[in-house]
């Protein structure tokens, strides 16, 4: 398969895969996703942050990974390919409208510098530490405005099949399950977000947001305090992302349990 060219332009994709154009919309994330979404992002930094207190967070309802963990459906990019398409779950997340790129990118930098711990410290010291980047991070999940909902954002950590297909087809499909919704908490949601891929070079300023936001949980502080990261030592990149992306969003498709299933 012949790599794919794509180029945007305004508010459209166009695509080049195997000799045939095509043309894709760009347009935001309903208002239902998002909610979700982020709600479940900040519900999740809150009980970390009760929990690192030592507090009671029974009564916060939500949390959990769903949101920041898709399952990525790409196209395989090999020829003799037993199947068409290939998943992999993916960290992704959400990154800041143009106009406000240089402002948290300097304030994520300067949070992560004022809390960095690099010798022994007391437990206290570390909540102390980890509390200050919890509540940087839902700062920003929490101006939607300053958010560009036409994308989502992720970074090269684990290099493997699902990077190959991007560069061959840059047409991604993901698929979020939230098992717990903001006004009906004993249903579920899914939604496939149809994106189209677009490679970020380490110099982008979005790559330096996606880079100074991960590093707010990963940084020195003992150690990351999101349950089930895996050390930057033990992944391939071992921190040194060499790319990032953006993917921006053509349809979104809601799958959930009060809708018809596709």
């Amino acid at each position: 398969m012949a790599e794919a060219i794509s180029s945007k332009k305004g508010d459209s994709f166009t695509v080049k895969v195997d000799g045939k154009v095509k043309k894709f919309p760009v347009q935001k994330l309903p208002k239902d996703f998002v909610e979700w979404n982020l709600g479940q992002r900040i519900a999740n930094l809150q009980k970390m942050r009760t929990r690192l207190e030592g507090k009671d967070h029974s009564a916060i309802v939500g949390g959990g990974f769903g949101s920041h963990l898709p399952v990525y459906i790409t196209h395989s990019a090999e020829k003799g390919a037993l199947f068409p398409v290939n998943a992999a779950v993916k960290g992704t997340g959400f990154v800041a409208k143009d106009e406000y790129l240089d402002y948290y990118i300097k304030r994520f930098r300067a949070v992560y510098e004022a809390t960095e711990i690099k010798g022994e410290a007391t437990q206290k010291e570390i909540t102390r530490s980890v509390v200050a980047r919890v509540e940087t991070i839902m700062e920003f999940y929490e101006a939607i405005d300053k958010i560009d909902l036409r994308c989502m954002a992720g970074l090269e950590i684990w290099p493997g099949r699902t990077t190959k297909n991007f560069y061959a087809d840059p047409r991604v499909s993901i698929h979020y399950l939230g098992l717990s919704m903001p006004k009906r908490p004993g249903r579920y949601g899914q939604w496939q977000v149809n994106c189209i891929w677009e490679k970020l070079e380490r110099k982008d300023k979005r790559f330096e947001f996606g880079d100074a936001l991960r590093a707010l949980t990963l940084g020195s502080v003992g150690r990351s305090f999101v349950p089930g990261h895996v050390p930057t030592a033990h992944t391939p990149t071992k921190g040194q992302y060499p790319f990032g992306w953006v993917l921006w969003v053509s349809e979104t498709l809601d799958k959930g349990i009060d809708n018809p299933r596709d």
